[in-house]
């Protein structure tokens, strides 16, 4: 069975909303990437690439069968034959696992605030916090 390497930052991470989608999938890392900036949408976050080094996020590395990654394609709302209306791009990204994939906003983020931190899970236990 084809498996594909999958970077998630948001509401799939261990713990969050939709984690559930991968629950059945080998876990294979957790680290930081730099080069992305993180905003807060509300209910979930949305990443951009960026040129400052200084930027980054954090991310958990999943090992996921094809019939996961159509799943999350539908979660993020992405459509490999209407990107303009897809509100999220799979992106390929390299790893230390190998070749992966991670999903980056594909809409305008208006004044969508900066999650500096770059860590969803710290900013939404922070957000419950307050």
């Amino acid at each position: 069975m084809p498996t594909n390497i999958v970077a998630v930052y948001g509401t799939l991470r261990k713990g969050l909303d939709h984690h559930t989608l991968l629950s059945d999938c080998k876990p294979i890392g957790l680290g930081w990437l730099t080069g992305f900036r993180m905003h807060d949408l509300g209910e979930f976050p949305a990443i951009t690439f960026t040129q400052e080094n200084v930027d980054r996020i954090r991310v958990e590395w999943y090992d996921v069968p094809d019939e996961v990654l159509s799943a999350i394609d539908q979660l993020e709302v992405y459509d490999p034959d209407a990107l303009e209306r897809s509100l999220h791009v799979r992106t390929p990204i390299f790893s230390p696992y190998g070749r992966g994939w991670i999903y980056t906003y594909n809409q305008t983020l208006k004044n969508a605030p900066h999650i500096t931190a770059g860590d969803w899970a710290r900013f939404t236990r922070k957000s419950i916090q307050n």
